[in-house]
């Protein structure tokens, strides 16, 4: 049995988490990225797909130094968000997708939320039927458990915050990029596995 981890980065400005993406500034997604793992917590599959933005399809200058993805980039690589989800959801075929929203409820869908938005954003007739569920409550429940001292983390700094951050080098990128990410969140999971996977399987998800 396997299942898959999934990291997303969209749009974003300066301040546009406190202010909400009012008006034209939405959270159109840039990239999309995924691991398909086994219950032994091997990587049996990757994707990692860049998307154009329309509605802002000039990245800003505060995206580009958070994430390291470039105008440049997009212009190269990056594909319709249609066709990016089209091709992630065939990587998932009947597999739980597991993503990484700190203070979200467990029901809370995560990323999977954010990729509806999108469907929504770009009025596309695209079915969703993904189950998504939110990872960050079991490294909450885990951390509590452990008596660990992290009262926050996002998806790509919980390799380091677990002093696991050398077994990313190889990757050559940094937190904020989704492939990192997604290696990250797979990190803490290895790490605390005898927790963690059990509080998954009782999910009837893995």
């Amino acid at each position: 049995m396997s299942f898959v981890i999934f990291d997303t980065e969209y749009t974003s400005w300066k301040g546009c988490q406190e202010k909400g993406w009012s008006g034209a500034r939405k959270k159109e997604i840039v990239q999309i990225a995924a691991l398909k793992v086994t219950e032994d917590l091997q990587v049996i599959a990757e994707f990692n797909k860049l998307c154009r933005p329309v509605i802002n399809p000039i990245l800003s200058d505060y995206f580009v130094n958070l994430t390291h993805i470039t105008n440049e980039m997009i212009s190269q690589e990056g594909i319709l968000f249609e066709k990016a989800f089209t091709e992630f959801k065939e990587f998932v075929g009947q597999n739980t997708c597991f993503s990484h929203g700190w203070g979200a409820d467990f029901e809370h869908k995560s990323d999977g939320a954010i990729i509806d938005e999108n469907i929504d954003l770009y009025h596309l007739r695209l079915k969703n039927d993904i189950k998504y569920f939110n990872i960050a409550p079991f490294f909450q429940k885990v951390y509590e458990k452990k008596k660990l001292q992290i009262k926050s983390q996002a998806s790509g700094d919980i390799a380091s915050l677990l002093g696991l951050g050398d077994k990313l080098v190889s990757l050559h990128l940094q937190p904020h990029d989704a492939f990192y990410d997604v290696y990250s969140i797979l990190e803490g999971v290895r790490y605390l596995r005898e927790d963690i996977l059990p509080l998954m399987k009782i999910c009837n998800v893995i």
